[in-house]
């Protein structure tokens, strides 16, 4: 803990800052926040060090923000399904790998991925751009080596080539060009360093789910306008239904090998608390921005960017590892 009961940065994740006015190199003040040699300083707000006013948002960068602050604090808390999506995320990772390694999980949340990769990391950045990060500190604050980051990842605080694993999950395709975000994330990733992404995948064909998809993009013209209190009521009896019309048929089917009701989309939360998709009928129906691919469109990402792709695979979103040679 630094002065104060204020808990110090990991010394791995002061020494990868970098400030994002000159470039240079921080150090930590009493307070707890950090100031690089040119006097340019940035304080703390709780537990999350704050470099939020680096780049103000507009537009639906605003919007997006907005969204996604109110989400992960009104759905706050590390829940024990979160374990379980763990495993479909991790899938491909070898986790202890990452030992000894520094992460930077960018697009956070309330941090409930940043919590379990941690466990293997030697430090790790919970990076948001949005006041998620307050859910995210206090889900986190009994974890010494994660430092709690408010700031857009398009202008992160951080050196070239800083970090040996990134992951973020379900964030690029919220941006309003996600290959040039992804191309900023690059930038931080060391050389032999590894990228997990998760991004929203579409059906390239014909199918139930292709026709579910347009039919909340269609519901989703309507919602993005909503306040968010009031798609959170309404989330509840929207959840309702795909729980009635895909997730207990579709359980029930697979229960039976019934295959034509096995097949019925969103078999994820078949297992999963009611909570699970009522928290995700909100997250798909209030980021104002949203793409999704086909491989093909991903391939280009990686072949232009020179990365070698590890994994990927497509269950209801594409789950893709690759790393820098």
């Amino acid at each position: 803990m630094g002065d104060g009961g204020v808990r110090s940065v990991p010394r791995q994740i002061l020494e990868r800052m970098r400030c994002p006015q000159c470039g240079n190199a921080v150090v930590e003040t009493e307070s707890g926040g950090v100031v690089c040699s040119g006097g340019h300083t940035f304080g703390r707000r709780g537990a999350v060090l704050d470099f939020s006013k680096e780049a103000e948002p507009s537009g639906s960068t605003e919007r997006t923000f907005a969204s996604f602050g109110y989400e992960w604090n009104a759905f706050d808390g590390i829940r024990d399904e979160d374990e379980r999506f763990a495993e479909i995320y991790f899938r491909d990772l070898d986790l202890d790998g990452l030992n000894g390694k520094v992460g930077l999980d960018a697009g956070c949340g309330k941090g409930r991925f940043t919590r379990i990769l941690a466990r293997y990391l030697d430090a790790e950045v919970a990076l948001d751009g949005s006041s998620a990060v307050d859910a995210a500190a206090a889900g986190l604050d009994d974890l010494d080596n994660v430092c709690v980051v408010q700031s857009d990842l398009r202008s992160a605080p951080f050196a070239p080539e800083s970090f040996d694993f990134i992951s973020s999950l379900g964030v690029l395709h919220h941006l309003d060009d996600p290959f040039e975000g992804f191309k900023r994330l690059l930038t931080y990733l060391a050389p032999g360093g590894q990228i997990l992404l998760y991004l929203y995948s579409r059906p390239p064909t014909l199918s139930v789910r292709s026709v579910a998809q347009s039919g909340a993009t269609a519901v989703r013209k309507v919602t993005v306008r909503l306040s968010h209190p009031t798609l959170k009521a309404l989330s509840t009896p929207i959840a309702a239904a795909l729980g009635v019309v895909f997730v207990a048929p579709g359980r029930w089917g697979a229960d039976r090998g019934v295959s034509w009701l096995a097949d019925l989309p969103m078999d994820t939360y078949r297992d999963k608390p009611f909570r699970s998709l009522v928290l995700d009928t909100f997250d798909r129906l209030s980021a104002p921005v949203e793409y999704r691919y086909v491989w093909s469109d991903l391939q280009q990402w990686f072949d232009e960017t020179g990365l070698v792709v590890d994994a990927a695979r497509d269950e209801t979103g594409w789950f893709v590892l690759a790393h820098r040679p």
